[in-house]
């Protein structure tokens, strides 16, 4: 039987074993999870979470104050830097309210390359959209990916292909594209390992 912790202290999973001792006790085993894991985990925890009003609400606004900002601002990158946080990833030291920042220079691989090579992104990577030529974008993490396309978990999208993309209402799981021509587009995949 495979247990999760709770949402507080997901950096762990917890397996219970029979043992083969003669007075049968169980003994439990701790499987490690990686940084990708443990983001992916309180991530998708998340998932159904609404905003309440313009940008507020309960979990809205902890998003925001993780990165210093208040009620009323977009949040998605605040959610991004709020679950790196929980999730104790210390190898990657970008914590913004801006999508756009999480673009590193070393450690950033194109979409356009992630796309013709079709690479398979590592679980908890952060991916960045940018939103015309503009400084502004969206961001969220890879679920599962592969070449073109995949699953993300994001906050402040809406729930589907109508509404808002980078400001919408919630905490969703989605299907994403790479289309380099569009205006509301991925460029980059952040790694979580920074160093």
């Amino acid at each position: 039987m495979l247990t999760s912790l709770p949402l507080h202290s997901a950096s762990q999973t917890v397996k219970q074993t029979d043992s083969l001792c003669s007075n049968c006790e169980k003994k439990l085993l701790v499987v490690k999870q990686t940084d990708g894991e443990r983001v992916r985990s309180i991530a998708y925890g998340l998932v159904g979470t609404k905003e309440v009003g313009d940008n507020g609400g309960y979990w809205v606004e902890r998003f925001l104050k993780s990165v210093g900002l208040k009620k009323g601002n977009q949040w998605c990158a605040a959610f991004v830097s709020f679950v790196l946080d929980s999730a104790k990833v210390t190898t990657m030291k970008t914590r913004s309210g801006l999508a756009r920042n999480f673009i590193t220079k070393n450690k950033t691989i194109k979409a356009t390359k992630v796309s013709f090579e079709n690479m398979n992104i590592p679980m908890g990577t952060v991916l960045v959209w940018r939103r015309g030529t503009t400084v502004f974008g969206h961001v969220g993490f890879t679920d599962k990916w592969q070449g073109k396309s995949g699953t993300t978990i994001e906050g402040n999208t809406s729930s589907g292909k109508s509404g808002s993309q980078w400001s919408g209402g919630g905490v969703w799981s989605r299907k994403r594209t790479i289309n380099p021509y569009d205006y509301f587009r991925i460029t980059d995949f952040a790694l979580l390992d920074q160093r």
